[in-house]
């Protein structure tokens, strides 16, 4: 640890009743964007769980419970739900918490022009009103099932008496060096490219946090992260299957394994040409080996796709369909259908003699990611494809490439929330629809999913949206991995969860 962090540390834990509890140390891979409503990346999801309550959040089972919502009750067909909320919360700076600050974040997170990058989740909200200090309601202009799970996914609750009057993305102060959140710890210092000090919050009013603070260390390489576990630096690592060898008989270490809502894919930029075509996204299903994938890379520790919704999904995921398996003169066939046919020299080209070529870029620093990239640019050189591959650090590749549609081709992952709504990611011009998809049919499942509060209605439509993607795949899903928790031994509290939603019990978590 860096000496002027240790010394900070120790500081921390003399002069903190619940220094028994000791100090958590955890990784990030990028400079976090500490606020709910903009930030766009891993790194800052997972400090914002510990800053930002919500009015809920999952429970073990993953079913909302209350936060800062006492209660809840749903009228009028579903399109209101009034929340009472807790009167005895504060935010970190001492300012009460009320229902203004709830109407404040989310006017803003339905504000395309706020910065937000949850418009497409909260986009059925026709308006949110404080009733009084401790009552807020929410008025839907259409039945939205999936309300209650995306309160609790990543909308945390913003200051009002700090934020008002200018844009999100304007409040560089808040945002990077120090937030305000009414969660178990608050932010102490921050050293950009370093960590991010965090302490418990003397005043949070759910249990008393037992940890005396929590740092989180921007350590963008998966290998330099289980280094420091071993070594102590770091208490919790999500590791890849190659790093098990490293950490498997260490004894002061525990793996846990837990079904995250993931789906790891390849965008494919549709308004590339190139990619505009069905036939060409459904020839990539045929022409990328994922089960050698699964066997080679991820060791086995992970389920074979067929499309968006993983496999944890468990009641929406059909087993019904058939996947699509490892098909390269299939592949073939479908791209001369769709004008590409090998030229002289083996290379695919269209009539204009124009070769298929494009680039493929991925996050530096983590094996598995980059292994799997060379899989598929490999597997597609292999049918004629010209695939350039750049390594690019996370954070340039979501800031300059990912989020303003200038690439080609992306291999990166979704963590999406425990429902199968995929309307935010996959419905025609919406914020997260990173690879610019657009089917009607689609679009029209992906509503009547969201609209239906019927579990097997849902169920039906989830299922309609999985067998379209068969033909008319949105993206190219490589896999559905299982998150491999490398854990301290001493460390207890911690729900059977993913790391984000386990985030969400931060005041439960002790170092013994």
């Amino acid at each position: 640890m860096h000496k002027g962090l240790f010394t900070l540390a120790a500081a921390l834990l003399i002069g903190t009743a619940q220094a028994q509890g000791g100090i958590l140390k955890l990784p990030l891979i990028n400079d976090p964007i500490m606020n709910p409503i903009i930030a766009p990346d891993l790194g800052s999801v997972l400090i914002n769980k510990v800053i930002f309550s919500g009015l809920v959040r999952p429970d073990e089972k993953l079913l909302p419970e209350p936060d800062l919502a006492k209660s809840w009750t749903i009228t009028n067909g579903g399109l209101v739900y009034t929340f009472l909320l807790r009167g005895d919360v504060k935010w970190h700076d001492g300012q009460p918490f009320t229902a203004a600050d709830v109407v404040f974040t989310f006017k803003n997170a339905i504000d395309p022009k706020s910065g937000s990058r949850l418009v497409s989740d909260f986009s059925s909200i026709k308006d949110v009103v404080a009733v009084n200090p401790t009552t807020v309601k929410f008025v839907l202009s259409r039945p939205f099932a999936p309300f209650l799970t995306l309160l609790g996914h990543n909308a945390g609750i913003l200051p009002k008496h700090l934020l008002d009057g200018k844009p999100l993305n304007d409040a560089a102060a808040f945002n990077r060096m120090m937030p305000i959140g009414t969660g178990p710890f608050k932010v102490m210092r921050v050293v950009p490219g370093a960590s991010i000090t965090m302490v418990a919050n003397p005043d949070y009013y759910g249990n008393k946090p037992k940890l005396a603070g929590m740092v989180f260390k921007v350590v963008p390489d998966i290998n330099a992260q289980v280094a420091q576990l071993k070594s102590g630096e770091l208490d919790w690592v999500n590791v890849e299957p190659n790093n098990l060898a490293a950490i498997q008989n260490d004894p002061n270490l525990t793996l846990k394994q837990a079904n995250a809502v993931q789906h790891f894919l390849v965008f494919f930029n549709q308004k590339n040409p190139l990619f505009a075509p069905a036939k060409v996204r459904q020839a990539m299903q045929y022409a990328v080996n994922r089960k050698a994938i699964i066997a080679g890379v991820l060791k086995g520790y992970a389920d074979y796709p067929t499309g968006t919704l993983p496999t944890a999904l468990k009641s929406y995921y059909d087993t019904s369909i058939k996947p699509i398996e490892y098909d390269p003169a299939r592949a073939q066939q479908l791209l001369a259908e769709a004008g590409w046919k090998p030229g002289s020299q083996g290379q695919l080209v269209n009539a204009k003699n124009e070769p298929f070529k494009f680039t493929l870029i991925v996050d530096r620093g983590n094996p598995t990611r980059e292994q799997a990239a060379l899989a598929v640019q490999q597997d597609l050189k292999k049918i004629g494809m010209d695939v350039t591959l750049q390594p690019l650090e996370f954070a340039t590749l979501v800031r300059d490439y990912l989020i303003p549609g200038k690439y080609d081709a992306n291999l990166i992952w979704w963590t999406t929330p425990p429902d199968p709504d995929q309307y935010s990611y996959y419905f025609t011009g919406q914020d997260n629809n990173n690879a610019f998809y657009s089917n009607p049919k689609a679009d029209a499942l992906l509503k009547r999913g969201r609209e239906t509060a019927d579990v097997k209605l849902r169920q039906g439509i989830y299922n309609s949206f999985q067998r379209l993607e068969m033909t008319d795949p949105p993206v190219l899903v490589l896999y559905y991995p299982k998150e491999l928790q490398a854990i301290r031994k001493n460390l207890t509290g911690v729900p059977d969860l993913g790391i984000r939603d386990a985030l969400r019990h931060s005041e439960d978590f002790q170092l013994k």
